[in-house]
């Protein structure tokens, strides 16, 4: 399958440069000889370019397309240039392939990269960090309560703590149900506003 795209790469490289006054069997009898040369130096050499990548960045996956991509790139240099000797300019191909990679994961890691500071927060687990805005909440939640008025106090925590219904709240503390109401609404909206401001 490469060796059809560097040979089709080649042809169209030469057709697309071919003189007008040339002669058409001329030029195909050039390109077919070239196209088998690159086949010839693919079978050769493929094997050994697939082992110098695997080699140079580890057993990937890319040393394939690497190896076509090389091959790709002395095809499309063959159809403009003449050749005497391809292989030495095929491993400069792959060298130049290997540090373009490298450049290009450079860039990637580059944009990746977070600076750590001396002024860095050190990370804090998120359950540890959950547990602690728990505790917080809590204290200023109990903060609150004990800031309210004492009756006030007494009506929330019966209704809250004890579960108490409002009709025994009232009993209990010899006052009418409306009034237990109020004290509890005033204790919820008193602790409300004391959570959302701090």
């Amino acid at each position: 399958m490469p060796m059809r795209h560097a040979r089709a790469l080649a042809g169209e490289r030469r057709i697309a440069v071919q003189p007008a006054d040339q002669d058409p069997g001329e030029d195909a009898h050039e390109i077919g000889g070239k196209s088998n040369r690159i086949e010839g130096l693919y079978r050769a050499e493929a094997p050994r370019l697939a082992h110098y990548f695997r080699r140079r960045i580890g057993e990937t996956d890319e040393a394939p397309d690497l190896v076509q991509e090389a091959f790709a790139r002395l095809a499309a240099f063959m159809a403009r240039e003449g050749l005497a000797n391809p292989a030495p300019y095929l491993q400069r191909i792959a060298r130049n392939l290997l540090f373009e990679r490298s450049r290009r994961r450079a860039r990637r890691m580059a944009a990746a990269h977070v600076a750590i500071g001396e002024e860095a927060d050190i990370a804090v687990p998120p359950a540890q960090e959950e547990a602690l805005a728990h505790a917080d909440l809590m204290a200023r939640y109990e903060d609150a309560v004990q800031g309210l008025p004492d009756r006030t106090r007494e009506a929330f925590l019966l209704h809250r703590l004890d579960e108490l219904t409002y009709r025994e709240i009232a009993e209990r503390l010899g006052i009418s149900i409306p009034t237990v109401q109020y004290h509890v609404g005033r204790a919820l909206a008193q602790i409300s506003t004391a959570l959302e401001t701090e």
